[in-house]
């Protein structure tokens, strides 16, 4: 991998496997264009491909790897039962409003006195997160149970007064915890070290639907819920149990689809195993000779480890239970008298469609891939017949899949607005969401609509530009609970509405911002920024809901840590955006004297503190010190054909890269001499660039968003130039084009 310079950063291109690149060429049939993007993203196996470009929903982690989960179910059944008040306390953004709604509109179906349930996010003059003010405002109401959602994770003080008060608080948020965490009930947050969560990037309203899922388990999984399972698989020397040995015995203890025990033994057969059986299994007769268990003793300890648990296989009843059994009837020993489920008649009755039932098959048609040189090996098996298994039962059961096809679509939006990375769980958060928003409830499928997206076409970049923006305007204007009566409601004459008033207050909270960046366009003009590593901008004619989207502007525009603050009479409320490595927490907690609140993400965050400190907060934050982290930045690869960019090939990349968003983005390419035609600044004030760039007879087009005054002197019309830049297809006038969006120059 090679470093070298742009004109405006330090570039390094990312290596190629041409073997495997060969190997999916062959395999795949894909055009190379899509194959380099795949293996630039780490895709590198058959495997991560298929998994990567199926996406099911089936393959979301079980909700329980959140080691509170079922305190937080059971606390919140209790208080169904015993018809206590339940508050669900969320934020004003996108991320909390939808966190909101999943968790009403699911708790709504199960409580009888409507009354009971109440929920509420901060509005007007309220400050962020569950507030003193909140808990008092909750004990006046009678409120015997608070969900927090998208929020809580630092609120100890406020928790431990909430307990005083004879509330219980459960935290479902997935900010940065601090060192010491609240006293809740139960705490859900993949961002907890000591949980076991295996993705740490959820949204909000992802770790909502996350709780939700545990309580529609419980409810609708019963025989799964809580239950401890043995999966098992043998390995034999042959197919009959009357003449063929064990070799291998393998399970697992799965609870609440977790694996919670392992059981691994190799067999010394009486005889040798034959060449075909080595090759097939991995299992030498070697290794039984070193490592295997007389049967007798393997078989006594398999028996105490399952117990009398359910026992799950595949094709179990009619190969492994008949070689365990023929086993134990041969020493005089008793049958088995577990409870037993076989997930190959499973299979053969659910999966009409499925080409066979071997175990791999049925695991690719529910969409689980996994290596196939690791296969038949007990514990393997046994762990993929686990996992078929969980994704078996849970299409089985209706209402569970509705339940996630309804609420998906909130949490991808959630995901997209909150820009968490497209990566791991989150990609399939927000594939699904894309894919299943026509069955979203009313009040989303009505802003759509009046939104004119069609429903066919819609992109994770469509519910950024478009939904994201405009859910977020009431919040912004300190209206939030218009977004969640929308988002919540069922009845369409009433959801119209909203979406009026709710595209109403978007054309305000644009005002808004616009007033406010020509404010900060003039405070830099007025103030010499050069060579400050935090810029700071303070005034009472900034707003508290818009500050992070100036912030989030102004760091993009400068590439460096931007704290924006609004006062507001008593109190000085920041928001506070980074890139390049930048801590915000940390930058936070080292100022935490100044402020009455705070919290946030990697790269942003927000805090509250007394205005008539503002002063020294001021002071503080230009004198912090940090040391800068220049971010390394990745070419996927090189393309010198421009004829690779065609129609077809775009679509059919756009197709397997979606989502594309944070962290899976479409391809950073490299285009070495290629002429500049063409040249031209457009826009209002001229600031952006649109030219041609040409090779061999073939043309791209390139648009330069806000580069004019950087490229002025660099590009010009004839110039050969070392391009990168992002392809995309552009749609204008319902017409679709190639194009490419400026990155940078490579200067050589």
């Amino acid at each position: 991998m090679g470093e070298i310079n742009g004109i405006l950063k330090k570039w390094h291109i990312n290596d190629i496997d041409f073997r495997i690149l060969k190997d999916f060429k062959d395999y795949f049939q894909y055009p190379e264009l899509i194959i380099k993007s795949l293996l630039s993203r780490g895709i590198d196996s058959r495997e991560k491909v298929l998994n990567y470009t199926n996406g099911s929903f089936l393959a979301l982690y079980s909700p329980f790897y959140f080691k509170d989960m079922e305190k937080a179910i059971s606390r919140i059944m209790n208080a169904i039962q015993n018809k206590e008040v339940i508050l669900i306390f969320g934020d004003r953004d996108v991320d909390g409003v939808s966190a909101t709604a999943i968790v009403y509109r699911f708790l709504d179906k199960l409580v009888d006195d409507k009354s009971k349930l109440i929920y509420r996010v901060p509005e007007g003059q309220d400050n962020y997160g569950l507030t003193r003010e909140v808990i008092d405002w909750a004990a006046l109401n009678e409120v015997n149970l608070i969900i927090t959602v998208d929020c809580g994770i630092t609120t100890v003080e406020e928790i431990e007064k909430a307990k005083k008060l004879g509330i219980d608080v459960i935290v479902t948020d997935h900010h940065e915890p601090r060192d010491v965490l609240p006293d809740a009930v139960a705490i859900i947050n993949p961002k907890v070290k000591s949980d076991n969560y295996p993705f740490s990037f959820l949204s909000g309203s992802s770790v909502a639907l996350k709780l939700v899922l545990g309580l529609a388990e419980r409810l609708y999984l019963k025989d799964y819920h809580n239950e401890e399972i043995v999966f098992l698989d043998l390995e034999t020397t042959g197919l009959n149990p009357f003449k063929d040995e064990i070799i291998e015995i393998g399970a697992i203890i799965v609870k609440n689809g977790i694996v919670i025990d392992r059981f691994e033994a190799l067999v010394k057969p009486e005889n040798p195993i034959s060449s075909e059986i080595e090759t097939l299994t991995n299992i030498s007769n070697e290794m039984l000779n070193r490592q295997g268990k007389p049967i007798d003793l393997v078989m006594a300890k398999f028996l105490e480890f399952i117990g009398t648990r359910k026992l799950v296989g595949h094709n179990l009843i009619e190969f492994d239970l008949k070689f365990i059994e023929t086993y134990l009837r041969k020493k005089g020993l008793p049958q088995i008298k577990n409870q037993l489920e076989d997930t190959l008649k499973m299979a053969r009755i659910m999966l009409k469609n499925c080409k066979d039932h071997k175990l791999n098959t049925v695991a690719n048609f529910l969409g689980l891939y996994v290596d196939t040189t690791k296969l038949h090996r007990s514990i393997a098996d046994s762990e993929v017949c686990a996992e078929v298994y969980r994704r078996l039962i849970v299409m089985r059961n209706q209402r569970y899949v509705e339940l996630i096809e309804e609420n998906i679509s909130y949490a991808a939006i959630g995901t997209i607005a909150d820009i968490m990375p497209l990566i791991g769980e989150n990609r399939i958060i927000v594939k699904n969401g894309v894919k299943y928003l026509k069955r979203a409830p009313v009040g989303l499928l009505t802003l759509i609509r009046e939104l004119k997206l069609d429903f066919e076409r819609v992109k994770a970049r469509d519910l950024s530009f478009y939904v994201s923006p405009v859910l977020n305007s009431p919040g912004r204007l300190g209206d939030a609970s218009l977004s969640v009566e929308l988002l919540i409601s069922s009845k369409i004459n009433e959801a119209e509405d909203l979406v009026v008033d709710i595209i109403k207050k978007n054309g305000e909270r644009k005002n808004v911002v616009d007033n406010s960046i020509e404010d900060i366009e003039d405070m830099i003009e007025k103030e010499d920024i050069e060579g400050k590593k935090i810029l700071v901008f303070c005034s009472e004619k900034f707003t508290k809901g818009t500050i992070g989207l100036i912030a989030s502007k102004f760091c993009n525009l400068y590439s460096m840590p931007v704290v924006v603050i609004a006062i507001d009479g008593d109190l000085a409320i920041g928001s506070v955006r980074a890139t390049n490595g930048f801590d915000v927490p940390m930058f936070l907690e080292s100022l935490e004297h100044h402020f009455t609140q705070f919290g946030g993400h990697t790269y942003a965050g927000g805090f509250v503190a007394r205005s008539d400190k503002l002063a020294e907060i001021k002071k503080s934050i230009e004198n912090y010190e940090f040391d800068t982290y220049e971010e390394k930045n990745y070419i996927d690869f090189e393309i010198n054909d421009l004829g690779e960019f065609n129609l077809n090939n775009m679509r059919y990349l756009d197709n397997v890269l979606q989502p594309v968003g944070y962290k899976n983005q479409m391809p950073l390419i490299l285009f070495r001499n290629v002429k500049v035609i063409d040249f031209k600044s457009i826009g209002k004030k001229q600031e952006h660039v649109l030219f041609k760039i040409e090779k061999d007879g073939k043309t791209l087009n390139v648009v330069g968003w806000n580069f004019s005054e950087k490229l002025k002197e660099a590009i010009f019309e004839g110039i050969e130039i070392n391009l990168v830049a992002r392809p995309e297809i552009n749609v204008y006038n319902n017409e679709e084009e190639v194009r490419l969006i400026f990155v940078d120059i490579i200067k050589e």
